[in-house]
Parts: structure tokens; C-alpha cells; sequence
């Protein structure tokens, strides 16, 4: 009798379990495919968001390298102009030299 009353109470027990499992899983099917459906979308926005930063990482790379390349050409110019100061000097001696303006045999105390 005993074992009876504790297989009847089992066996309640596992009832209410299932029809508690069941009303939960009906109450709850339309959160579930809520958050099935908000999931889903997250994983399309992240996957946006993902080739957007991508794409920025791209063209921060390409600008970084516009920037490197102006560098270099900041530094030719630099030694080019300073080629050209130089050749400007040079010219500029020779001119007045060939014009007789300044002779390289006298010397500055003399032409004070």
C-alpha cells in the first residue's frame, strides 16, 4: 500500500512536471521565436558593422600609405632643394665672377 501511495505520488509529481514543461513551452514559444528572430539580426548587424570596420581599416591603410609615400617625397624634395640652394650659390659666384664684379685674386680688405 505504501509503495502504491509513492508510485501514485511519482507518478503526480512526473505529471506535473510534464504539464508544467508543456504550458511553459507554449507560453514561452513566441519569446523564443522572438529571441530566435532578435539573434538572427544581431548576427546580420554584426556581420554589417564587421565589413564596415573592414572597409575603414582599408582606407586607413591606403591613407597611411599616402602618408608615408608624401614623407618620402617631403624628404627628396628637402635634398633637392638644398642640391638647388647650392647650384643657386655656385651660379651666382660664377656670375659675378665672369661679370668682373667680384675676382677671386683680391682680396676683402682691399675692397673696403
Amino acid at each position: 500500500m505504501v509503495w502504491i501511495n509513492i508510485a501514485i505520488v511519482v507518478l503526480a509529481i512526473i505529471g506535473v512536471g510534464v504539464y508544467g514543461y508543456l504550458l511553459f513551452k507554449n507560453k514561452m514559444k513566441p519569446d523564443f521565436s522572438r529571441l530566435n528572430q532578435a539573434s538572427e539580426r544581431f548576427k546580420i548587424r554584426a556581420d554589417v558593422v564587421q565589413t564596415q570596420v573592414d572597409e575603414i581599416k582599408q582606407h586607413v591603410d591606403a591613407v597611411n600609405r599616402s602618408v608615408t609615400q608624401i614623407k618620402t617625397y617631403g624628404v627628396k624634395v628637402k635634398d633637392e632643394s638644398i642640391e638647388l640652394k647650392d647650384s643657386a650659390v655656385e651660379l651666382t659666384k660664377e656670375i659675378k665672377r665672369t661679370a668682373g664684379i667680384e675676382r677671386s685674386d683680391v682680396s676683402t680688405e682691399t675692397k673696403i
